[in-house]
């Protein structure tokens, strides 16, 4: 009797709890994604001394701008605040060594992350 009433309380359990995953994954599936940044590039590419990072924006937000070495150290970091409609900033190389480096743009609901080649 003890093994039957156990093996029912598995299983209800079980069920619940998958019944309870299913729903939050249909939750997930139902909420599109946001796309506010679009059209993201750097010119020139690869760059020696300087380069421009475009990038077209669907609203007013703040955007921050990383660029990153390939293991991963934020090498420099800077605010934008994006208007709707084409936005453009310049990226000094300064100090850092040729390579290739990663760029990213971040709003509150998305990054987009592009390589950056430095000579």
């Amino acid at each position: 009797m003890k093994k039957l009433l156990l093996i029912t309380f598995l299983l209800v359990f079980t069920f619940s709890y998958a019944q309870e995953k299913d729903a939050r994954a249909v939750i997930k599936k139902n909420k599109p994604p946001t796309i506010t940044l679009t059209s993201v590039s750097a010119s020139p590419n690869p760059l020696t001394i300087r380069t421009r990072i475009s990038f077209k924006s669907t609203k007013n937000q703040l955007v921050e701008f990383t660029v990153k070495n390939l293991v991963g150290k934020t090498v420099h970091g800077e605010r934008i605040n994006a208007k709707p409609g084409s936005n453009s900033l310049l990226f000094n190389r300064d100090d850092l060594n040729n390579g290739m480096y990663i760029y990213s743009l971040q709003s509150d609901s998305e990054i987009v992350s592009k390589r950056l080649v430095i000579r």
